[in-house]
């Protein structure tokens, strides 16, 4: 009974040992990942008394940074749960304001949406009747010289068209006029080419400018038919 006492004294010590030389480990290693630097001889002992290289204790060094960064982490979620929820209750804040304003702005804005379709409707309803006086005016000569403007407008349009139709052709011809130019192998080729291409930017140039008269034209056609139109409204 003695001697099995005595035995399980010795294992007692032992195990008791064992635990504290782990927790010795355990705090180099902590103290290590901390950036403290103990005694290289203890290291040392310490190792062979946990059976441990020193690459065993690199790489447990390794996971307890690992594992302080993640506790780190784990330990921010309150702040950052209580930031977010501050964070959610500026936008429900700045929902509730715009919801507000927008409310406002309809409750402002719909009286004038209806008077502003009254109004439409009404000047709708006026120019009808502008038209309606400019084509039941009876007065021949009004009515003639409308007629007479009407085919002048007509007749400018379609110049106005031949005129910018010649002018895009004539700008196309002597764009390609001046690629072929850099083409060419001899100097007179090129040189004549050139000649031609400008040609061709002269005739463009001058439709252009007929395109500009009747354009002017066109203007002074339009405002004598409302001129003529104020006269057949008011015959």
């Amino acid at each position: 009974m003695t001697s099995v006492s005595f035995f399980d004294r010795v294992l007692g010590l032992q195990h008791k040992k064992t635990q504290q030389t782990v927790a010795s480990y355990r705090e180099l290693v902590a103290c290590i990942a901390k950036g403290d630097e103990p005694d290289a001889d203890k290291v040392d002992g310490l190792l062979v008394s946990v059976g441990k290289s020193v690459d065993d204790l690199k790489a447990d060094v390794e996971r307890y940074k690992h594992r302080f960064a993640l506790m780190a982490l784990v330990n921010s979620m309150p702040k950052l749960e209580a930031e977010r929820r501050d964070i959610d209750n500026q936008i429900a804040a700045a929902d509730r304001a715009l919801e507000a304003a927008e409310k406002q702005h309809e409750d402002s804005t719909a009286p004038l949406y209806a008077t502003r379709h009254e109004l439409s409707r009404a000047l709708s309803d006026a120019s009808s009747a502008a038209a309606e006086l400019v084509t039941s005016c009876d007065d021949a000569d009004l009515r003639r010289e409308m007629a007479d403007l009407d085919a002048d407008a007509r007749r400018l349009h379609e110049q106005r068209r031949k005129a910018n139709d010649r002018a895009t052709y004539m700008e196309e011809k002597a764009r390609t006029e001046s690629e072929r130019a850099e083409r060419e192998l001899s100097p007179e080729s090129t040189e004549g080419r050139r000649d031609v291409a400008g040609r061709y930017r002269k005739e463009a140039e001058d439709a252009r400018a007929l395109v500009k008269r009747l354009d002017k034209a066109t203007a002074d056609v339009t405002k004598r038919r409302e001129q003529v139109e104020h006269r057949m409204r008011l015959a």
